[in-house]
This record gives C-alpha cells, sequence and structure tokens, in this order.
C-alpha cells in the first residue's frame, strides 16, 4: 500500500507545472513590429524607440499613459516643494526684501545660478547661502550711500500755498483733488499707504516723482530736468499757474473740463471749482 502512495507522489511531483502567458499589448509606435518607422541616421539599428524592439508591452496603453502622468505629477510636486523650502531658506537668512532684490538681480548670473539651485534643489550649502547674505548686505551699504547723496542733492519745493489749497478742496469735500498746470498734475498721496504726506507729480500723464511732506522733490530717473524748476514756479504762485493754464489750453486747472465763460478761462479755473477750492 505504501509502494502505491509513493508511486502517486512521484507521478504527481513529475506532471509539468503550467505557465500562465502574460497578456502582451501591441506597441502603438510601431505597430506590434517592433521596428522604428522613421529615418535612423548614423545607426545601424531599426529597433522601436518606444518597446526597445519587442513589439509589445505588458500593460495597456491607458495604463502606461496614467503611470506616466502619475510621473510628471510626481515630479512637478517636488519641484514645487523645493522650490518653496529654497526661496523660504534664502526668505530666513535676509528677509523678504532680501530675496526680492535676489530675484531683481538679473545683472548677475553668479546670484541667478544661487537662486536657481536654491529652487531646484530644496536649499543652498552653508558657503552659498553665506554669499547671498553678504551679497544682500552690501547691496544694503550701497542702497544707504545712494539714498543719502539723493536726499542731500533733492530739490525743495515749499508747498505751503499749494497745500492750503488742498485742505481747503478737502474740507469742501472733494475726495481726490487734484491740480494741473501745464503738463503737470499734482495729486495727494493716500492716508493709509506707503508715502502718506506727499505729494505725487505726473507729467503728461506718467508718474514722474514725489514731493515728501518736507517739500523734498525726489524724481524718477526718467523724469525731465525741468520738472523741479517747473514746481517751484507753480509753489510759488498756483493762481498765476492756473491763469496761464487756462489761456493755453483752455480746460479748469481743477477738474480738466473745458471752460466756456471768459472770467472762467481767466482765472484757468471754472466756478464750481473756484468755489471747493477757495478762489471766490
Amino acid at each position: 500500500m505504501f509502494d502505491d502512495i509513493e508511486t502517486s507522489l512521484e507521478d504527481f511531483l513529475a506532471e509539468p507545472t503550467k505557465q500562465v502567458k502574460r497578456e502582451q499589448f501591441p506597441c502603438q509606435a510601431c505597430g506590434g513590429t517592433g521596428k522604428y518607422a522613421g529615418v535612423r541616421i548614423h545607426q545601424d539599428r531599426s529597433d522601436c524607440f518606444t518597446c526597445k524592439g519587442r513589439g509589445f508591452f505588458y500593460t495597456s496603453y491607458d495604463d502606461r499613459k496614467k503611470a506616466r502622468i502619475q510621473r510628471l505629477e510626481r515630479k512637478a510636486q517636488k519641484a514645487f516643494e523645493n522650490a518653496c523650502n529654497g526661496e523660504r531658506q534664502i526668505k530666513g537668512a535676509i528677509g523678504d526684501a532680501g530675496y526680492q532684490w535676489l530675484v531683481a538681480a538679473t545683472w548677475s548670473s553668479f546670484y541667478q545660478d544661487l537662486l536657481g539651485k536654491a529652487r531646484k534643489y530644496g536649499s543652498l550649502s552653508e558657503k552659498q547661502l553665506a554669499c547671498v547674505v553678504s551679497g544682500w548686505a552690501k547691496q544694503q551699504v550701497r542702497d544707504a550711500e545712494r539714498n543719502a547723496a539723493r536726499d542731500a542733492n533733492a530739490p525743495v519745493i515749499d508747498l505751503t500755498k499749494i497745500n492750503g489749497l488742498f485742505d481747503t478742496a478737502k474740507g469742501n469735500g472733494l475726495k481726490k483733488p487734484r491740480l494741473v498746470c501745464g503738463s503737470l498734475r499734482l495729486s495727494l498721496a493716500p492716508l493709509n499707504g506707503a508715502n502718506a504726506g506727499c505729494t505725487y507729480v505726473k507729467d503728461q500723464g506718467e508718474y514722474a516723482g514725489k514731493i515728501t511732506a518736507e517739500g523734498k522733490f525726489f524724481a524718477v530717473r526718467t523724469a525731465r530736468a525741468e520738472i523741479a524748476g517747473e514746481l517751484q514756479e507753480i509753489a510759488k504762485d498756483p493762481l498765476n499757474a492756473f491763469k496761464v493754464h487756462g489761456q493755453v489750453t483752455g480746460s479748469c486747472s481743477c477738474c480738466g473740463r473745458e471752460l466756456t465763460n471768459k472770467d472762467s478761462i481767466a482765472l484757468g479755473i471754472g466756478p464750481i471749482c473756484a468755489d471747493k477750492w477757495g478762489l471766490v
């Protein structure tokens, strides 16, 4: 009986194991041929680039596409995290103002390379970060020296008379009073802004600079050199500047509307504006 059992066991073990054939999906690039259909220069092989010459895949095209999208998403997420971590490291070392300086330092390939490395790898080495800190410190010194020289050389405009007109206009209900003389337009900076107390100056509709509460005029780099002198003339005698503007342009120096009355043209201001600005 035991011999029969041993014989049966040997027969069972001797049976060949059946292998399940995996499903194959033809390569869409080569149509399952495994051969590249285009022209390959300086290459003897003609294998399909996509399937490496096999002609098939063990996963479907949709599954491979889904996996490829997931890989790209993971890669994009990793790149985003690295960029955030790199920017966070730089801001922690030199602050937001320093980071903005580094971003704007397009004149330096060295600093732009450091910024790119921080965003790509998520951080800078100690030496690399020290270079950024040193560069920002030097820039602050240069800015301080330039601002000191700019402040010392800024022309002074006596806004006593103009400020009196603005105060009267605001007291009479004008929320955003403005004055126009020739190509120049004066308006008040918002009280809750960074330039509170300043008077903005525009030339031909373009921002030309600001006059501080202390009367110093800081012009933008592209402003005309004559603007400071024109502002000083307006500040000396605003009423005369209004008259000249009205006679030359035929429009009100306060609201910009066309003047049709001879007296208004002579004054340079319409009757309603004259009342609000305290000129009658």
